[in-house]
């Protein structure tokens, strides 16, 4: 492990930010030491991975360790299908590529969201139907002793956009395991997808991907021309007694198992957000759940925006948005 004072924190924003301590973790013993020099120095210490959910302040206390853990290995394997072994480092639309090229299904339906491997437990992560908590066997963490622990998928209290590591951050992830289908099992009756494949169900996964990859890039923006976070704010769930008032206001409802989801970018969009094209920050045209860095130099600019806009969607629906990146500070 080799620590850097005031190392630059690259982040999809493209926000200028340092961490006081810095380094790259690239096998599980630099995990172990990063802490213990934090311990040591007093400092919190918290593990980041691509910078793709992170809206970091210019001067980020403690030490961050950057994850860069890498290892894909096939564990165990059936006629039907096959558990896949990688490690927290790697970047994950590259590898549900990897997976789709092989002919495997499971996590096609996840293409092209940002960040790296060990994240998408953090947010179960999810689009077009498909939840990472679906498709995981288990997690490798390293806990606060030192020790390396694998969690079962019951373990990781996965609900929406949220998981027990939100509440355990001395718990580092440094591996997952997928449960991968060789068989066709497909999941397309997301209203998209649907729409896009009209009836049609003979499918790869290398299909389904590439049709989310289109969908994906004709609403979302590239964060490497317009830096963003993707979704900064998540859907709200409300109770079943609240339905029947949103639908009466020609809102969008999602039932689900723990109640009803409402679109936050819907909301958003009622209350004029997408309109409002001014300004260093703004509301993606395409989808206003996307916020947009256009010059904003600082974390201050951009949270600043994303309280005006939850504070008019609490104002007009009383809903109160989630913010769905993480403040490192």
């Amino acid at each position: 492990m080799n620590l850097i004072k005031n190392m630059p924190l690259a982040n999809t924003l493209g926000l200028a930010s340092y961490a006081q301590f810095g380094c790259l973790l690239i096998h599980s013993d630099d995990v172990v030491a990063a802490r213990a020099f934090a311990d040591a120095e007093g400092l919190p210490f918290r593990v980041i991975g691509a910078g793709s959910n992170i809206v970091p302040m210019p001067q980020v206390r403690g030490v961050v360790g950057v994850m860069a853990i890498k290892s894909l290995n096939i564990v165990d394997e059936q006629d039907t299908g096959l558990q896949l072994e990688v490690g927290a480092g790697h970047n994950w639309h590259e590898l549900v590529l990897y997976c789709v090229e092989q002919g495997w299904f499971g996590v096609e339906n996840l293409a092209l969201i940002p960040g790296s491997v060990g994240a998408a437990p953090v947010q179960n992560i999810g689009a077009y139907g498909v939840e990472f908590a679906e498709v995981v066997a288990s997690v490798q963490v390293l806990d606060g002793m030192g020790d390396v622990r694998w969690l079962s998928a019951e373990d990781c209290g996965f609900g929406y956009r949220s998981s027990r590591f939100q509440q355990c951050p001395d718990e580092i992830i440094t591996a997952i395991r997928l449960n991968l289908a060789k068989v066709r099992h497909i999941k397309i009756d997301y209203p998209d997808l649907a729409s896009y494949f009209q009836g049609h169900v003979d499918l790869t996964p290398k299909q389904i991907a590439a049709a989310v990859i289109d969908i994906r890039s004709a609403k979302l923006p590239d964060p490497s021309v317009n830096p963003n976070v993707g979704s900064f704010f998540k859907n709200p769930i409300i109770d079943n007694a609240r339905i029947a008032y949103f639908e009466g206001l020609d809102l969008s409802v999602f039932r689900t198992r723990v109640g009803a989801k409402l679109s936050a970018a819907q909301l958003i969009d009622r209350c004029g957000w997408k309109a409002r094209q001014s300004g260093q920050v703004r509301c993606w045209v395409k989808q206003p759940l996307v916020l947009v860095n256009h010059g904003a130099t600082e974390a201050a600019h951009i949270l600043e925006f994303a309280s005006d806009v939850r504070a008019s969607v609490a104002d007009a629906f009383a809903i109160e948005l989630e913010l769905e990146p993480s403040v490192l500070a």
